[in-house]
């Protein structure tokens, strides 16, 4: 390693560490309390239906000093249960409180506000990963043209995402129907995901998808969550009823009546292009690497 890279690897290492430690506040409306850190799906009756000897394998960022000659950025590793799948967001009065509803043993997948719970976890969590970003690239040596494209992109996210967190806000108070879920019960496997993407096809609607973004246009999108249960598999897809798309509606049902091959392939395509924050159990991992489904 050169004293050239060297020196900005330390300076990434140390942003990162600073966005570790760093005190974030509470993402309920109008509470400062510190955040703890927040499981998007619950250790106990969801994740531990997947871990083994306490442990999984999750997407993670991977050290700046792994990075050499490497173009991605994005490992998949092994943690602890106690570790996987969680982030600052909330506090801990607003954890419990806000969340009981989906915390216990026997959930139901098919109720409106369950449904809410899980994709607003689900969109604060999108929230404060731009967050991070941008404290990331405001302490990180790159050229300023640079900075300013991807704190840009960053920024204009993290607008629609909040414009989303105040619909479900008010939807969770005060249900009008504003989204459409679809909940799906298959078989186990042993995987687990948490997520929310924008969501367009690469034709006329790629177009009019950078236009809406230039224009300020809120971008549709889809939240997901991938539940496992001791004996199936629970997915609850959805969107909102004001931004959606034709091709939007048609991935979500997309997901309706697969085989386990289907399925499988349908959930690896996710984890590889859609969202971030997933896993699955140490033994399925080495599944998917012995069949090339997954790096």
């Amino acid at each position: 390693m050169d004293n050239e890279y060297l020196e900005i690897a330390n300076k990434i290492d140390e942003v990162e560490r600073f966005v570790e430690k760093k005190k974030w506040p509470c993402l309920c409306p109008n509470c400062q309390k510190a955040a703890i850190n927040s499981h998007l799906l619950q250790r106990n009756g969801i994740l531990d239906n997947v871990a083994e000897n306490g442990h999984l394998y999750e997407a993670r960022i991977k050290d700046v000093y792994r990075r050499i000659n490497d173009d991605e950025i994005v490992e998949i590793k092994k943690v602890g249960i106690g570790q996987a799948i969680s982030y600052p967001l909330f506090c801990s009065e607003h954890d419990s409180a806000l969340f009981k509803p989906i915390e216990g043993k026997l959930i139901d997948f098919d109720d409106y506000h369950s449904q809410l719970l899980f994709s607003y976890r689900s969109l604060c969590s999108e929230i404060r990963k731009k967050e991070f970003n941008i404290e990331r690239y405001n302490g990180t040596l790159i050229e300023d043209n640079v900075k300013f494209e991807l704190l840009l992109g960053e920024k204009l996210g993290l607008e629609d995402l909040r414009y989303y967190k105040g619909v479900f806000e008010t939807e969770i108070v005060k249900p009008q129907n504003k989204f459409t879920f679809l909940h799906l019960t298959y078989p186990f496997i042993p995987v687990f995901a948490s997520g929310t993407s924008t969501y367009f096809m690469f034709d006329d609607t790629f177009v009019n998808f950078t236009e809406g973004i230039q224009n300020g246009q809120i971008i549709d999108c889809f939240f997901i969550n991938i539940i496992p249960q001791k004996n199936s598999l629970e997915i609850i897809i959805g969107y909102n009823n004001e931004h959606t798309n034709d091709c939007l509606d048609k991935f979500t049902q997309s997901w309706k009546n697969l085989s386990t091959n289907q399925l499988l392939n349908k959930i690896v395509d996710l984890f590889n292009y859609s969202i971030e924050s997933w896993g699955m159990s140490p033994s399925f991992y080495k599944r998917l690497l012995e069949k090339k489904l997954i790096e």
